[in-house]
This record gives C-alpha cells, structure tokens and sequence, in this order.
C-alpha cells in the first residue's frame, strides 16, 4: 500500500507517541516512592490526554487505529 505524505506522518506520529507513552509509563511505575514520582504521573497524563484525543478524532474520521499505530493502546494502559 502506497502511503502519501500525509498518511506517512500520521503513521509515523502514532508509532511515536506510543513509544513514548511506553516509555513514560515505565518511568512512573519506577519512580513510584520516589520525589519524581508527581512529575513523572503528570507526563504520563500528558500522553493519556493527547493518544485519546488522537483516538477521538480517529475515530470522527473513521481512521482506523491500527492505521495508527495506536490499537493497542487502552487508556487504561495511560494511568
């Protein structure tokens, strides 16, 4: 399937995001305890709030998520 620039990015965009929130969910869970561990819930929230609007809008647009990359990600998985 042939992409174009804007699919591309978008594509791009939520591989990103996921590995980022990933990643940021991992780092919560290891600063729980710690006096990191506000800072490190509030950029996790970061990411909950901006994968669901993203899933939101995709959802308005009938953009499938696996489209995305962002199928797999639950909110649930965010907090």
């Amino acid at each position: 399937m042939e992409f174009n620039e804007y699919e591309a990015f978008a594509v791009t965009l939520g591989e990103a995001l996921k590995e980022l929130a990933e990643e940021a969910k991992a780092n919560k869970t290891a600063a729980i305890g710690t006096a990191n561990e506000t800072f490190q819930t509030g950029y996790l929230a970061a990411f909950h709030r901006v994968i669901t609007l993203i899933q939101q809008q995709a959802d308005i647009y009938d953009v499938p998520l696996k489209k995305l990359g962002l199928d797999k990600i639950k909110e649930t998985d965010l907090i």
